[in-house]
């Protein structure tokens, strides 16, 4: 019998391609759903249960996204070489009017009320503009110091696997935005090549009805079109020309709005003013940023603690509570939002900037690790998921369609 007489005799096996591109896009969509979800495990230890591939491995991930910024992209003495604290000593106003304001309490308003009352209004202005100016200097020599031990003061990976580790769908926000478009053309690519398979197993069926035929057809497509979209993704790296068409992988070819992408999320999410602050006022990054600011207020107090009216305004015995009390309070405004250090961080380098332009740079093979290590360890799980789910739909069509 013909190819032509087995069709009309089964009209049925018309609806193996449409069947097998269903297969093919709701394998896809499952396996992009099992990279992301669910973010914490469920089910029973070790045997049975999952959890999304990129929050398990959402630590390791940070870690070579780090390795990328640190090596290919940021350099911290490069991005701070030229920073000068005095370019930003507007952005300080705040800061200084703050610092200026704890000053004066301490020493004028709480030790010596009367003789600042009696000062009158044009001689408190005067000693408060004074000492505006004093501060405002002392305030650019801190920034200043800190943008030259910046390496000692900024660690980013810590900056990084801090932020991931608060918050436990950040990875997953940032891999699924940055390659949105490559997770879309997954998805799509199942139902074109789930058709072409299905012509192939429509075929097939129609010489060899065996019973093994559709659930192992089944399992092929599910392999095949997970397998075929993510080699797609990224090869070829380079434009190919293949006859009139020009090749190039999906995620290669888009390498501009991914750069752009990556830079935005990674300087507004990750390595913002709060996430920078937040790390660097914690542990060993903290006690050098304490003694950096402790030396300035030091300095400054010292100045005004040899002025003849501070002599007759501060006891002896009441100087050392003060200095401790005025360098606690500094401390305490640092890492506020409009504090010092919250202002130098979000101030002083344009992050996102720096990203973009060096990202759009890179060679292919790197600029590959951007996105690649999200299925690269772990991708075999996602082909295999899918195999197993096309198996399960061709078992199905074999009972309810050709039983």
């Amino acid at each position: 019998m013909g190819f032509f007489e087995r069709l009309s005799a089964d009209w049925l096996v018309l609806l193996i391609p449409l069947f097998s591109a269903f297969v093919g896009w709701f394998t896809n969509v499952i396996a992009i759903r099992m990279m992301f979800y669910p973010t914490e495990f469920r089910g029973i230890r070790p045997f049975l249960g999952w959890q999304g591939i990129v929050p398990a491995n959402a630590q390791r991930l940070a870690k070579m996204s780090t390795r990328l910024i640190l090596t290919k992209l940021l350099s911290l003495e490069e991005l701070f070489a030229s920073f000068k604290g005095e370019e930003f000593a507007d952005e300080l106003d705040q800061v200084v009017e703050e610092i200026t304001e704890q000053v004066i309490d301490e020493v004028a308003t709480k030790r010596a009320p009367e003789m600042w009352k009696n000062a009158g209004e044009f001689m408190q202005q005067q000693i408060r503009d004074q000492v505006k100016e004093e501060v405002r200097k002392v305030a650019v020599q801190i920034v200043d110091d800190f943008s030259e031990n910046i390496t000692d003061i900024l660690d980013l990976e810590k900056v990084v696997l801090e932020a991931v580790e608060e918050d436990k769908e950040l990875m997953s926000m940032m891999f699924l935005q940055v390659g949105s478009q490559e997770f879309k053309f997954i998805e799509n690519s199942g139902i074109w090549f789930g058709f072409l398979f299905g012509v192939i197993q429509m075929v097939i069926w129609l010489y060899a009805p065996a019973d093994w035929v559709l659930p192992a057809a089944g399992f092929f497509v599910g392999y095949a079109t997970n397998w075929v979209a993510l080699k797609l993704i990224f090869n070829p790296r380079e434009p190919k020309k293949v006859g009139p068409f020009t090749l190039q992988g999906v995620f290669h070819k888009r390498q501009r709005e991914v750069s752009r992408e990556f830079s935005k999320l990674t300087a507004g999410k990750v390595l913002n003013a709060d996430n920078i602050t937040k790390t660097v006022t914690t542990g060993k990054t903290a006690e050098r940023i304490f003694e950096i600011v402790d030396e300035h207020v030091n300095a400054l107090i010292e100045k005004y603690l040899q002025h003849p009216m501070a002599a007759m305004l501060l006891p002896e015995d009441e100087r050392e509570p003060l200095r401790q009390e005025l360098t606690q309070r500094i401390r305490d405004e640092l890492p506020k939002e409009g504090g010092l250090l919250h202002t130098f961080a979000g101030k002083a380098v344009d992050i996102k900037h720096e990203l973009n332009h060096r990202m759009e740079q890179l060679p292919p093979d790197e600029f590959e690790g951007v996105l690649r290590p999200a299925f690269q360890q772990d991708e075999w799980k996602l082909i295999l998921a899918g195999a197993a789910l096309g198996l399960a739909a061709g078992v199905l069509q074999l009972v309810y369609v050709f039983s």
